[in-house]
């Protein structure tokens, strides 16, 4: 047997199909998905048209040619070229959202007003997701009114996520999901969301990464580093959290700790408004300022941004005016509040 060439149409796209492999595992192993149960004792899921070419399938037992032959990908063997076509295909890197209910495993108060929430995904395969690191998810109410919260956990926690919630008095939308994470076992989540997002895979030795989070936009930071150190990366990594007062900051041993046990990670806290720290002995100002004091050229610098709008657009305007190119940046703030044209 010989290797095959798989096109996909509608796609624009091919792929290569070892010899006697299945189309459902050349498909997986070039990092496409498609609808199939198989591991949970579902059969004939994994149903794909056959336009052209012809295929032995092993189970039922058929030898099957195109056009518009139904074929199972996961007992299939390509005997010549294949043309199919594939409902619902996922292309590499594309995750699917799911809308799960999640148990509500703990919460606690880490400062005045910022939560940590812990969820624990179901463990079914049929209701199993993935989401990568800095990626969101939207918590849903009973009355379906959503918001939407960065993953303050890394992928390689498995069913386990964790959410950095800040309460809003002044908010009903707050309050009523604070009230209802307090008082209820589950929630119901959609995820994941985001194109924000930084794979240990996709990371250049030579990339030095600036991490810049805003209140509890240190959640998305949080997802990001522990999947680096998870994946054993030495880039360095320079942490920037800025917060107005100091009694905004949660979690202060946790990064501590990372730099205590990293070389490659610095972090690095900021308080913008220090007349309301009055015992504050560290780094004042904006975060866009201290970012430059310590930077002088960023031709290696991949950064991503977690804030408000304000933050995001004043953080990149003054990056660039140094050379840094808008490609070099990521942040959820492009795609939900995008500039004008």
């Amino acid at each position: 047997m010989i290797e095959r060439t798989l096109i996909l149409e509608g796609t624009g796209r091919s792929l290569r199909l070892g010899a006697g492999e299945t189309l459902l595992d050349g498909l997986e192993r070039n990092g496409y998905r498609m609808r199939r149960s198989c591991r949970n004792g579902v059969c004939e899921i994994c149903q794909i048209t056959l336009l052209e070419g012809e295929v032995v399938q092993r189970y039922p037992a058929a030898t099957l040619q195109g056009p518009t032959a139904d074929v199972l990908a996961c007992t299939a063997t390509a005997l010549s070229d294949l043309r199919v076509e594939i409902e619902g295909l996922r292309m590499p890197g594309v995750l699917a959202v799911k809308k799960l209910t999640c148990d509500i495993s703990a919460i606690e108060k880490l400062n005045h007003d910022v939560y940590r929430v812990r969820l624990h995904l179901p463990a079914t395969g049929s209701l199993a997701t993935e989401f990568y690191a800095g990626q969101y998810l939207d918590i849903v109410l009973p009355d379906g009114k959503q918001a939407s919260f960065s993953i303050g956990s890394a992928p390689e926690m498995g069913r386990e996520l964790e959410l950095h919630i800040r309460h809003i008095p002044d908010s009903a939308m707050s309050t009523a999901i604070v009230e209802h994470l307090l008082n209820q076992p589950s929630v119901q989540i959609e995820l994941p969301k985001g194109d924000c997002y930084l794979k240990a895979t996709e990371v250049a030795a030579d990339t030095r990464l600036i991490l810049a989070a805003a209140s509890t936009g240190f959640a998305q930071v949080k997802s990001i580093v522990e999947h680096l150190l998870a994946n054993q990366h030495s880039n360095p990594i320079h942490i920037y959290w800025a917060v107005r007062s100091a009694d905004d900051f949660y979690l202060d041993k946790l990064p501590e700790q990372w730099a205590r046990e990293h070389t490659h990670v610095m972090m690095h806290h900021v308080v913008s408004e220090p007349d309301g720290s009055p015992d504050w002995a560290g780094r004042t100002g904006l975060i866009t300022e201290a970012i430059l004091e310590d930077f002088s050229d960023f031709d290696d610098v991949e950064v991503i941004a977690s804030g408000s709008p304000g933050m995001v657009y004043a953080l990149l305007d003054a990056l660039e005016a140094k050379g840094l190119k808008q490609e070099q940046m990521k942040s959820d703030v492009f795609a939900y509040a995008p500039r004008p044209k």
